[in-house]
């Protein structure tokens, strides 16, 4: 049972600093692609960026909850 919040931690956190850091042009690709809402809009890369930072914030809390979860159980 503990390996399931170890593993959407670990999702979260490469999905967040994949997004944060434009791995590849991962975050160009995400603003060029059809979920992009506002599209030639300025502001659209620094929300993505802003997303991806938090999205790495809530994955390291997140493994960090599943390895002492794993620990403790």
């Amino acid at each position: 049972m503990f390996i399931i919040p170890l593993l959407l931690g670990l999702a979260c956190l490469a999905f967040g600093l994949a997004l944060a850091t434009n791995h590849k042009g991962f975050r160009d690709r995400l603003a060029a692609s059809p979920i992009n809402l506002a599209p030639g809009d300025t502001k659209v890369p620094g929300t993505f960026k802003a997303v991806g930072v938090m999205a790495t914030i809530l994955g390291m809390f997140m493994t960090l909850f599943g390895i002492v979860f794993a620990i403790f159980s």
